[in-house]
């Protein structure tokens, strides 16, 4: 996912959440939620705001002593339709920022297009999990000197592990039905 997207479901999450917001209240937002996954810069803000804007999405509410924007009708479809788009590759690190975003917005939907979402989540996990302990399989029947791929086997395991922890986590935040 590009960045323009990431920002655009990051700036229409954080208005979700509030009245009224300032570029730097959202980056502030953006940091302190997602900071560690991913780092939204007010370079890439900034444009997606006037973009956002200029789609109708967003709407600023005052211009002095701080430009304020707030979240239209429009832009609170944009973003569940930026919620439900699928994350290409959900095992892949570059895909994490838009894991964790679309996470942390995720309430903002319906519960049952929420559901949906985790159990998309859910499925994609398992395939993901399944490829990855097939490439295992791949290497311990074909690798005779174990030493010669040195840490390859370690790092599919680790990723088989987060897997397992996102799956976890999963089924706890699943919304009651």
């Amino acid at each position: 996912m590009e960045q323009r997207e990431l920002a655009s479901i990051g700036v229409l999450g954080i208005l979700a959440e509030e009245d009224r917001a300032s570029v730097e209240t959202v980056h502030e937002r953006l940091q302190h939620n997602f900071g560690r996954y991913w780092g939204a810069s007010t370079g890439i803000l900034v444009p997606t705001i006037d973009h956002l804007e200029e789609q109708g999405h967003v709407e600023l509410t005052a211009s002095t002593p701080v430009a304020t924007y707030k979240l239209t009708d429009s832009g609170q479809d944009r973003l569940q339709s930026l919620l439900t788009e699928p994350v290409e590759d959900v095992s892949h690190p570059s895909f994490r920022p838009h894991l964790m975003l679309k996470l942390g917005f995720l309430h903002h939907l319906p519960t049952e297009r929420q559901r949906d979402e985790l159990y998309q989540f859910k499925d994609q996990l398992h395939t993901a999990r399944e490829a990855l302990l097939d490439i295992d399989e791949a290497h311990e029947n074909t690798v005779e000197d174990r030493e010669a791929v040195g840490y390859r086997r370690d790092l599919i395991d680790l990723r088989v592990r987060i897997i397992d922890a996102f799956l976890a986590w999963l089924d706890e935040v699943e919304p009651p039905r």
